[in-house]
């Protein structure tokens, strides 16, 4: 199979689309069904099978991801946060929902413009992926919100977990949190967020006066 999908990278590097790759893999399957190359054909097809499997995949993963930061979007976080919620009561287990929103953004977007405001909302998000374990899970909820989803996680590995990341910002970036647990404070994803997003608020307006 790996001239078949060496032909398929090489088309790829050339800035050739997901379909003209699939047609052109099809062309050359048929060409080769005239020429009675049955084995040939044969590896063709599995190559071909593969690409699509993994172009799928990609495109599938693409769609859960943000443009901008690479975190999970807020439609893919949310969907992960509603499967773990059920996967911890099911097995009796532990989660935390650490929400965040960065301090100062509006008026920074407003005076420096939106690429510094882009630049911001990259540097936390690189520092948040680069915080939480393999095991998490980090997205991008709103324009300058974010949140983190840790398993098997209570009070003090939240205070280590901020405590790491905080010292992962670069100079002149914070942003307020909240977080809450599952099950000990919270039954359902809906009262895990409502709960982190009140306790957001509250550091925000703490960290404002």
């Amino acid at each position: 199979d790996a001239p078949a999908a060496d032909f398929a990278r090489e088309r790829e590097s050339l800035g050739f689309s997901p379909q003209e790759i699939t047609a052109e893999l099809l062309v050359v399957a048929r060409v080769l069904e005239r020429h009675g190359e049955a084995e040939a054909r044969a590896t063709v097809d599995r190559c071909l099978v593969v690409y699509v499997e993994r172009v799928t995949a990609e495109l599938a993963e693409r769609a859960r991801r943000d443009p901008l930061t690479g975190l999970l979007n807020h439609r893919a976080f949310h969907a992960q946060l509603a499967a773990e919620a059920a996967r911890a009561r099911r097995y009796r287990g532990s989660i935390a929902l650490v929400a965040f929103d960065l301090d100062r953004f509006k008026e920074t977007n407003d005076r420096a413009g939106h690429q510094e405001g882009d630049r911001l909302l990259r540097a936390f998000a690189a520092a948040l992926a680069g915080t939480v374990r393999e095991t998490d899970f980090a997205g991008r909820t709103g324009g300058d919100e974010f949140a983190a989803l840790l398993l098997e996680a209570g009070p003090r590995d939240v205070e280590r977990f901020l405590a790491r990341l905080r010292e992962g910002l670069p100079e002149g970036l914070s942003a307020s949190a909240g977080a809450a647990h599952l099950p000990a404070e919270c039954s359902t994803a809906e009262h895990l967020l409502a709960a982190a997003d009140r306790r957001l608020y509250a550091d925000k307006t703490a960290r404002a006066a």
